[in-house]
């Protein structure tokens, strides 16, 4: 498949209705440190106001329902159990694991073992813009799939999981991109996203 598109940060029911009629991959609620944080009970909000919208306005439009978004959570430094009850309590697609102390895919899959469907592991790899070179990006990056399904590479920020708003140098990731997905963020907008996808 091509290049998709994941936002996150959404706080607001119109929002996240927006991202879904532009048909984007995921939708990202954050349960981190941050100014976007929500509640679990919050984000539950948002998503089942989404799906219940959705499934009204077909039937009255009759167009044919789309695949949604994925819902996606983003957790700095929570425990695999903490994960685990959002995840259940929200009902989401997928978790998003940023932190040093980041409990990792495997012990988030183990917490969440009677769920009755898989739930999606993206795991964030840090890039300092400064510091970082493609050699070591790329083995930080290999590491990281062998438990993720997904690997997220964000600008490393001080004091923040991510979410800086800032670009890191993309053709870093070049190499790394062959051994599966992965997901590039940091400061990318309409002014920028071809950019982003040529370098990248």
């Amino acid at each position: 498949p091509g290049p998709v598109l994941k936002i996150c940060g959404l706080t607001r029911l119109e929002d996240v209705l927006q991202a879904w009629d532009l048909g984007v991959w995921a939708t990202g609620f954050v349960f981190a440190p941050s100014p976007r944080r929500l509640t679990p009970a919050a984000a539950r909000q948002l998503v089942c106001g989404a799906k219940e919208a959705r499934r009204s306005a077909a039937p009255a439009t009759g167009e044919r329902q789309r695949r949604r978004p994925l819902s996606i959570g983003v957790f700095g430094d929570a425990s695999a159990d903490e994960i685990a009850a959002v995840a259940a309590e929200v009902d989401l697609d997928g978790v998003q694991l940023h932190g040093l102390a980041s409990p990792g895919g495997d012990a988030v899959r183990r917490a969440l073992a009677a769920r009755e469907r898989p739930l999606l592991i993206i795991q964030a790899v840090p890039v300092d813009p400064e510091t970082t070179d493609a050699g070591s990006l790329a083995q930080t990056i290999a590491a990281a799939r062998r438990e993720a399904d997904i690997v997220l590479v964000d600008t490393k920020a001080a004091g923040r999981f991510g979410g800086s708003g800032r670009s890191f140098p993309w053709s870093l990731v070049r190499g790394a991109a062959e051994g599966g997905p992965l997901v590039v963020a940091g400061g990318i907008g309409p002014e920028n996203v071809q950019t982003a996808l040529r370098e990248s």
